[in-house]
């Protein structure tokens, strides 16, 4: 009698442990820092996440014009198999991901909100499947872009002239006054600009010298190549987003 009471009680301790082992390693933390980065009829999504679950699956992507989304089912479909997750992963580091949103038609200047969560399957669970709460959405209006070469004006798409190259300097024209961000080789280094006063009439002219252009209502940015060439992009609603 005594071995079987002892037995009982070290398979219930032991199971005990289990449970809480379990819970410990299948545990879902929300992907967080979420960023948006628009580009041409396209969006891209950048984020922090580290999931330890063993049933961990990968990533459901929301995109929608309203901020109000139903999980899952307005989760983003996979492009492979017409199901979740929207991105397939086992990646179980603590990683920034950039993700450029796959099965979903965006439209330029069109303001949308987006939001990542983790997504697993589970057969254990009456929904059979584990996913994280929506945390944050973002906003984000894809735009157009393109690259040129500066003659003696600064040219953007859409916007017309923006700005004058004078030597060393940038002059602004017109209505438009210009932030500088520095030196940079990505364009999308700067995409939310966080201080709408200050704007300048003018700034130094530098390669890979990263530049965003306010005139008021619209927002272009420009990026400065070697010889003489700049990638710009233009986003035609900065009441509606401070992005471009």
């Amino acid at each position: 009698m005594k071995k079987i009471f002892l037995l009982t009680m070290f398979t219930i301790f032991f199971s005990s442990c289990a449970e809480e082992l379990v819970t410990v390693i299948d545990e879902y933390n929300m992907p967080y820092e979420i960023k948006a980065i628009p580009g041409n009829n396209k969006v891209s999504i950048e984020f922090w996440s580290g999931i330890l679950a063993s049933d961990f699956a990968g990533f459901n992507l929301y995109a929608k014009t309203s901020e109000s989304m139903n999980q899952p089912d307005d989760a983003i479909l996979n492009t492979t198999d017409q199901a979740l997750p929207t991105i397939k992963g086992t990646n179980h580091t603590r990683t920034n991901f950039t993700i450029e949103i796959p099965n979903y038609t965006f439209v330029n200047n069109t303001k949308y909100y987006i939001t990542v969560t983790a997504y697993g399957t589970n057969e254990l669970i009456e929904e059979k499947y584990i996913e994280t709460k929506i945390s944050t959405i973002v906003p984000v209006i894809p735009r157009p872009e393109g690259s040129a070469t500066i003659t003696a004006n600064i040219d953007v798409t859409g916007a017309g002239t923006v700005a004058t190259r004078n030597g060393n300097m940038i002059n602004v024209f017109g209505a438009w006054k210009v932030q500088y961000f520095g030196y940079q080789t990505n364009f999308n280094s700067v995409v939310i600009v966080t201080n709408m006063n200050g704007f300048d009439n003018n700034a130094p002219y530098l390669v890979n010298g990263l530049y965003i252009f306010y005139n008021g209502s619209a927002l272009a940015k420009v990026l400065i190549g070697a010889s003489n060439t700049y990638q710009w992009a233009y986003q035609n609603n900065a009441a509606s987003w401070n992005g471009v």
